[in-house]
Formats: structure tokens, sequence, C-alpha cells
């Protein structure tokens, strides 16, 4: 059992050299095989380990733990582990077509899962920077895989936009080395008291979150995102929405956790850059015709709610924004595939030109209904249990609450615009022929609505954190839903169904490459104002 964090990355990695290798038609089935096999060594180490996770540590080459390469794991990254298990297994799903296997898709699909397995479990600094970095050139592959200009050039953007945050992470390792003589994690936090450099290593934080700020596409610096989801196909936009960015959400947890003795005064920086990240996203998507792109800015708007939670000292708050970045994991994929299925049989992204949805296609629409709900945070779906302990957290300041609050109507007013593709008639000049991929879109439906109503007991098991005190069906909670339904649909009624010039101005923005990076620096400089000169 000690060597199934390595078999985790080995296993997907060598798989997909296999099926690139051979090329035979049923390859298909050895990805299903090695899927099963990792669940199975997952699910086995985390009941063997469950209780000392220390214990279960594997260190490669027999090397004292401070200079070797080692991969442990604790209920943080195991709880990581299953949402990218669950996400593979979904994805083989909704792109597995009998007699049609795309090997070149599935080689670099797999490596990715090998390699972000790598990132979850890796315990020293200099490896987390080699896992970051593969993660982000096999993102590259897959966003730019379509080979058309528009997808090649939002690759390329996805790729130096990342590796300039990368870079400056990787400085910020250099910097922990040359204070602590070691890149291990756990001995650099043990070791962050007794420092004999502390502006070394404020500067070494500064750098470290900015490049971690990329990778989770939080405001001033997440343009890279809606380009790669607007350009890769729907399968990839669903990994990067519902994981990738996500690493950029675990990493701001590792850090701070081995910076946790400096006592950095994140909280407040993290929670308006949190709050800003909602609006912005929020705004944009409103503004947006194209679904996948209405889609992508949601995603930067649900890690901004994801950051407000995350920067707040009480623990169970903090414990919501965790939740509600598992959550945005399952309906946001679901939302992506189910959108992927629509736009293929549409062939169109715009939902001004896609209507009566419900009648060509009643399954993905019950599918995608119950994504909408997730996301906009009805009660007895999984982004109501994160959002209700959030706000729980929040609601003693009437300025977080507000924004919260102003974020979620904006989410509701977006999602109303969207579910016009529902109605109307639009009838089809040609049939539709491919079966929507069931299993794929049900796994996650029933997912929503399983953490929506037993949370209390899941996050016990996984976190041993009780949740028991928030209530699926409170007058409130039902109350507060209606307000954001009605004030939504007022917005979309007599703003954004307008589309007046502000609105076409907004998505028409498009920042280029280097604009995006100074404004990377200019995010550094305001981090070095506050953790610094402040």
């Amino acid at each position: 059992m000690i060597y199934v964090p390595a078999f985790l990355v080995l296993i997907p990695v060598v798989t997909g050299i296999l099926i690139l290798m051979f090329r035979n038609e049923r390859m298909y089935l050895l990805a299903f095989l090695a899927q099963t096999l990792i669940t199975v060594l997952a699910v086995s180490y985390f009941f063997v380990f469950r209780d000392d996770f220390a214990s279960g540590a594997f260190v490669l080459g027999g090397w004292p733990e401070h200079i070797g390469i080692t991969l442990a794991n604790d209920r943080l990254s195991m709880s990581f582990i299953f949402l990218t298990i669950l996400l593979w297994w979904v994805v083989l799903f909704y792109k597995y077509e009998p007699r049609k296997t795309d090997h070149s898709f599935l080689f670099f699909f797999l490596f990715l899962q090998g390699v972000f397995f790598g990132l979850l479990q890796t315990n020293d600094l200099f490896n987390l920077f080699v896992f970051i970095e593969l993660t982000t050139i096999v993102a590259t592959v897959l966003v730019g895989f379509k080979k058309t200009g528009s997808s090649l050039r939002a690759a390329i953007y996805y790729l130096l936009i990342n590796t300039s945050g990368i870079l400056m992470f990787l400085i910020g390792v250099l910097l922990l080395y040359n204070v602590f003589g070691t890149i291990n994690l756990l001995h650099i936090r043990d070791n962050m008291e007794a420092m004999d450099s502390e502006r070394l290593v404020q500067l070494a934080y500064i750098l470290m979150m900015a490049g971690i700020s990329i990778k989770a596409a939080i405001f001033p610096v997440y343009t890279w995102l809606p380009k790669a989801h607007g350009a890769a196909q729907s399968a990839v936009s669903a990994l990067l929405s519902g994981l990738i960015v996500k690493s950029g959400v675990y990493l701001f947890i590792r850090m701070n956790q081995m910076f946790a003795a400096l006592s950095l005064d994140y909280v407040d920086f993290f929670f308006i850059i949190g709050a800003l990240t909602a609006i912005v996203g929020v705004v944009f998507a409103l503004s947006q015709k194209d679904i996948k792109q209405i889609l992508a800015y949601h995603t930067v708007s649900q890690v901004g709610i994801v950051f407000m939670g995350l920067a707040q000292v009480d623990a169970m708050t903090a414990h919501g924004g965790l939740l509600h970045a598992f959550h945005h994991g399952m309906f946001k994929s679901l939302l992506f595939l189910c959108a992927g299925v629509i736009i293929k049989v549409y062939r169109t992204k715009n939902v001004s030109e896609i209507r009566g949805v419900m009648k060509t296609m009643p399954f993905v629409s019950a599918m995608m209904i119950i994504g909408m709900l997730s996301i906009t945070g009805a009660p007895l779906f999984n982004g109501y249990i994160s959002k209700s302990i959030i706000k729980y957290g929040i609601e003693a300041n009437p300025f977080q609450y507000a924004a919260l609050f102003a974020v979620n109507i904006g989410t509701a007013a977006s999602f109303i615009k969207a579910s016009q593709i529902f109605f109307g008639e639009k009838p089809l000049s040609y049939a539709v022929k491919k079966r929507p991929p069931y299993v794929a879109l049900a796994i996650l439906s029933i997912l929503c609505l399983v953490f929506g109503v037993f949370f209390a007991p899941l996050s016990d098991f996984f976190f041993t954190v009780d949740i028991s005190h928030v209530s699926i069906l409170s007058a409130r909670g039902i109350l507060e839903y209606a307000l954001y339904l009605i004030a939504g649909y007022l917005i979309f009624r007599l703003i954004i169904k307008k589309d007046g010039s502000l609105i076409q101005r907004l998505r028409g923005f498009r920042p280029s490459f280097e604009t995006a990076n100074y404004v990377f620096v200019l995010y550094m400089a305001a981090m070095a104002l506050h953790f610094i000169v402040l």
C-alpha cells in the first residue's frame, strides 16, 4: 500500500504511452481498466491510512525526507484525488465511441491525469514546480487539440501566461531554499518560526502566490481562462474548469499551511481579490452570447466565491470555500459537457440562435437544468450547501455579505439568460443521429443532488468536519433564492436583453498578452505593497 502514491502517477502515464504505441481500436478498454485500477488503489489507500496518513508517505530511493522526493497524502490531497478520478471517469464515458478511438487524445488525457496526481501528492517544492509545469504543457496541447487558428492562439496564450506565473513560483522556491536549505514542505513549515531572513521569505510568498493566482484564474490575472475555454473541446473545458483551475486553489491552501507561522495578513487581501474576481466574472458572463464564454466567465466568478470563503480566519467559512471548489468541479463540468452536446447538435455557440432544446434533447436539458440550479445555489443542490456555509461566515460583515449577495443575483440573471435555449421553436433541418452521453451526464447530475442532500455525512467522512448546522430547506434559504431569481430576471429583462453599447463593449473586451503581463506585474506590486510595505 505504501507504493500506491507512485502507482497513481505511473499507471495513467504508462497506459497513455501504450495506447499511443499500439493504436488498437480496443485500447479504449485499456483506459477503462487503468481507471478501475486507479480507483481501487486510491480507495484502498484512503481506508488503510485515513487515521495516520503520515505512515503512508513514500520516499523514493530511500533518501532522507528533507532531501529526497517524497509522495505523501492527507485528507486534502485525497479529496482532490477522488475528484480527479471522478472527472476522468466522466470524461472517458463522455468521449467513448465504439470503434472510434482517438489515441492521441487518450494519451494526453491520461498523461495529464498522472502528472496531476503528482502535483497533488509531492511533498517537495521543486517537484511541485515540475508537476505544475508538466500539467501546464499537457493542458496546452489539449486546449489546442483541434488545431484551428483560434485554438492554437488560445493554447499559446495559455502556455505563455502560465509560464510567467510558474517562473515566479520557481524564483520563490529558490529563495526558500536559500533560507532553509531544504525544499521539503513539512520541514520548511516546521522551521518557519526559526528563519533568519523574514524579508526573503515574505518575497518568496509573494512570488509563489502570484504564480498560483494565475493557475487559479483570479482577478486580475484570469484572462487566459475565457480564451482557453472558448477554443477547447467541451470535454477539455470540463477538465480545465472542473479540476485544473482547482490546482491553484489546492496550492493556495498548501502554501498558506506552509507559511502559517509567518503570520502574514492574507485574509483581507485575498478576500478583496476573491470578491473582485467573483464580481468581474459575473459581469463579463452577463455580457456574453457564446454559451461557452458564459460558462467560462462563471468559472472565474465561482473561483472568486471560493476565495471569499478560503480567505477567512473562521475555519468553518474556509471549509465552505473548499467545499465550493469541489461542488463547482461537479456542476461546472456538467454544464460544459451539456453545452458540448448542444453545440454539436445545433452547430452554433450563440445562445440567441439556439432554441427548443427541451424538445430536441429532453434528457440533456434536464441534466443542464440540474447544473444551473446547482450553480445558482438552489436548495437541495450542492452549490447551495457550500454557498450557505460561506454566507453564514460573512453575514456579520455587511460589505462582504452584500458582495456575495450581488454575485448570486448576477449568477441567477446570467443563467436566466442562458435558459432561453430550452424554449421556443427551432426545428432542425437534419436528424440528431448520435445518442447523448447518458452515463457521463447522469453521474454528475446525481452527485449534484447527493452532495446537496447528504452533505453532512459526506463532509464528516472526507474531512471530519461537522456541517450539520446547514438546513437544506430553511425558509430563509428558499426566500433568498427566490429573491436572487426575481432580481436576476429584472436585470435580464431591463438591462441585459437590451444589449446596450456598454454590454457590447464588455463582450468585445480582449486584452492582449502584453497587457496581461503588465497587469501581472502590477498585481505582484500590489501584493508587495500589502505584505511588505504595509
